[in-house]
């Protein structure tokens, strides 16, 4: 039997010839050369399903993904290379670190790291991460590519964001995305914990606004966000709740709140986190396309054209601290509301407000301008 789901179901390891098959629904089957007794695959399916549990007590599914995709691309290049993906050997990741690191960004690369490490803990093969040929590599792409601009998603700041929800369409699939971009702002939510929201996780707060119930995500944490209702209807996250509740009376609390939508809007299941991306990006780019002064610091019809590619579905929480940076709202609090644990973070935002408030340069250029 091959397991698909490792929160569920446990590995177990199939004998060959010439070799153990580890089959698990967190990786790809895993090979492992060799003859081995019978004493030692009973340990390596013992630690296999150790693992296994670990890993899915403490990561969500969307990094259990990202952990099949990096591991299939590692064994890809090192069988590529007529290389054992499974040989324990630091030079080969090292290598592989080089290489991956022409595409990747650090983190991005640590991810790849961790698959590799738990691919070997899954084969009880053990795996220096702290090895100097791994360390160093890391050490090394790090500071090169701290040296190089990083280009990151712009924030999304409430002028643009309003006009986001404004052009969502008069369909169930327009309500639900002007809901979507209100609660990812006012929220602050990564993406995946805004498409795990469940309809039980948000009330109503008569005279105020929502509460919204983030529960575990990428810190383990959890939080509730209030979010303030708004006076301009076509603006408030609690009128978009109404209308797209309207349509989606599902009255099942632990039921999805974000669903697909099909043809002839029929309903789906849960909402892909990649949807909160596209929703982003091709409004983005659709209200840039038809309104070239849109962006302040840029000019003309080409720079609006690309629009799209300037946000992500990670603008609507970085907009979201930006925009109560510079509205002077304490650190404390954004922590609170975007549930991050490290102040260097979230002083990102601040520093951005910072840099602008009381800068000599306004004196010299704009307000020269203004006095003619």
């Amino acid at each position: 039997m091959v397991l698909n789901d490792a929160s569920t179901a446990e590995p177990r390891v199939e004998v060959g010839p010439d070799c153990l098959v580890i089959k698990s629904g967190l990786l790809d089957d895993l090979v492992l050369p060799g003859v081995h007794t019978l004493d030692q695959v009973v340990e390596i399916e013992r630690l296999a399903r150790a693992a296994v549990r670990n890993v899915a007590s403490r990561y969500s599914p969307n990094t259990q993904r990202a952990y099949r995709g990096a591991w299939r691309r590692y064994r890809v290049w090192a069988e590529s290379l007529g290389v054992q993906p499974l040989n324990a050997d630091p030079r080969i990741v090292g290598l592989y670190l080089a290489k991956a690191s022409e595409g990747l960004a650090l983190p991005t690369l640590r991810v790849h790291l961790a698959a590799i490490l738990l691919a070997h803990r899954l084969a009880g093969r053990s795996l220096d991460a702290k090895h100097a040929l791994i360390a160093d590599q890391l050490a090394g792409v790090a500071a090169l590519q701290a040296r190089r601009r990083v280009r990151q998603a712009a924030p999304l700041l409430p002028d643009l964001l309003r006009r986001l929800v404004a052009a969502q369409p008069n369909t169930p699939a327009g309500w639900r995305n002007a809901l979507l971009l209100l609660l990812g702002f006012g929220a602050a939510a990564r993406r995946s914990e805004l498409v795990g929201l469940d309809i039980g996780d948000i009330t109503l707060v008569p005279g105020r606004g929502l509460e919204v119930t983030i529960r575990g995500g990428k810190t383990k944490r959890g939080r509730v966000a209030a979010v303030w209702a708004s006076g301009d209807s076509g603006f408030c996250p609690v009128a978009a709740f109404h209308r797209w509740r309207a349509w989606h009376a599902v009255a099942d609390a632990d039921a999805p709140l974000f669903i697909a939508i099909g043809k002839g809007s029929r309903p789906g299941g849960r909402l892909s986190d990649r949807t909160v991306a596209r929703v982003v990006q091709a409004t983005a780019e659709g209200i840039g396309a038809a309104d070239p002064a849109l962006i302040q610091w840029t000019q003309g019809v080409v720079a609006a054209q690309t629009l799209g590619r300037r946000y992500s579905a990670h603008s609507l929480r970085s907009g979201l601290a930006t925009a109560a940076a510079e509205a002077e709202t304490s650190l404390k609090k954004i922590m609170d509301q975007t549930g991050h644990r490290s102040s260097d973070v979230a002083l990102r935002y601040v520093r951005h407000a910072d840099r602008w408030k009381d800068n000599p340069t306004e004196k010299l250029f704009r307000d020269r301008a203004r006095g003619g």
